[in-house]
């Protein structure tokens, strides 16, 4: 039995206001002003309203209460399956916005839940990478993000995290004190083409292209 057939993920909208989300916000904030004092950058990036892709570099497992701390508005993001497999812990990432998907196949649960997201005016926050990068450089990014921003006429807000990977590297459990950088871009919007395959294709390269080359801009800086 698919697993996700009896998960009950919060509609979209409906997390940011309950106690749980609020608490945990808050316990985060605490953690990143006394452990991992953290930069954001163009925060005026973020649109207040409407549907929009945050597309983020992808370090370590920080990442995404990072970004979506950075946010500030209700985020959503995709996650592995198999951390859905225990209800207690689906029901806590859930709560925080999780949904799982599955890497590499034509997940359609997870892509009309996407779809739904962000046609209720909400952000998808995903890491185009598919993993995370295990020596810090910048990995290929997969189509998927350009073709649903296509399919759905919203923009691609680029965002880079830097100093993740220096406070919990890949295989490590408990982060270490580090600073860390977020940085959103100006949002980058796909082009109107028209709807034939080969056209819609390129479109989908370009757009995957230009964000790719945001983020490593946006990351450059305080690499090093």
């Amino acid at each position: 039995m698919d697993r996700r057939s009896v998960l009950n993920i919060p509609p979209p909208g409906s997390i940011s206001g309950k106690w749980f989300y609020q608490s945990a916000r808050a316990l985060l904030g605490c953690i990143l002003r006394i452990w991992l004092p953290t930069t954001i950058r163009g925060e005026e990036n973020i649109p207040g309203t409407g549907g929009a892709i945050v597309a983020s570099n992808h370090l370590s497992l920080l990442d995404v209460p990072l970004l979506g701390y950075a946010i500030g508005r209700e985020s959503r993001f995709p996650a592995k399956p198999e951390l859905f497999s225990h209800p207690l812990l689906a029901n806590v990432l859930m709560s925080l916005g999780g949904f799982p998907i599955t890497r590499g196949e034509a997940d359609r649960k997870a892509l009309t839940f996407s779809e739904k997201v962000l046609r209720e005016g909400g952000i998808l926050a995903i890491f185009p990478e598919g993993s995370r990068s295990r020596d810090g450089s910048l990995q290929p990014f997969h189509r998927g993000v350009a073709m649903l921003a296509m399919g759905l006429g919203v923009p691609i807000i680029p965002a880079a995290i830097t100093g993740s990977d220096r406070s919990l590297p890949v295989g490590h459990f408990f982060p270490k004190a580090s600073r860390i950088e977020i940085a959103f871009g100006a949002p980058e919007w796909p082009l109107p083409v028209p709807s034939d395959p080969q056209s819609r294709k390129e479109e989908s390269l370009r757009l995957t292209q230009c964000v790719f080359q945001r983020i490593e801009s946006l990351r450059a800086p305080s690499d090093g």
